[in-house]
């Protein structure tokens, strides 16, 4: 595995603060901001994993299906569609 270097930038406190913490755990900046985006991604990798694993177990007939039996019958609000409302 290679590193590779990256120019942040941060807002002044937001820098302190991150300093003040990596400090207090003994560790270097370097290491407390490469922990944090190692957090995320790991974090984004495993939310796409369980979504996935679970979109896969069904079908989007049974999802309607479902939502139906659960949602409230009548027409939809604005805000509930996923697709834009052209009033023109």
């Amino acid at each position: 595995m290679s590193n590779a270097k990256i120019q942040l930038r941060l807002p002044e406190e937001m820098k302190d603060a991150a300093m003040r913490q990596a400090s207090q755990s003994g560790i270097s900046m370097n290491l407390f901001v490469a922990t944090a985006v190692a957090a995320r991604v790991g974090a984004q990798a495993e939310a796409e994993r369980y979504f996935s694993a679970r979109g896969s177990r069904t079908t989007p007939a049974r999802a309607k299906a479902l939502l139906m039996r659960l949602g409230t019958p009548g027409a939809l609000r604005d805000d509930d569609r996923l697709d834009p409302v052209d009033e023109t």
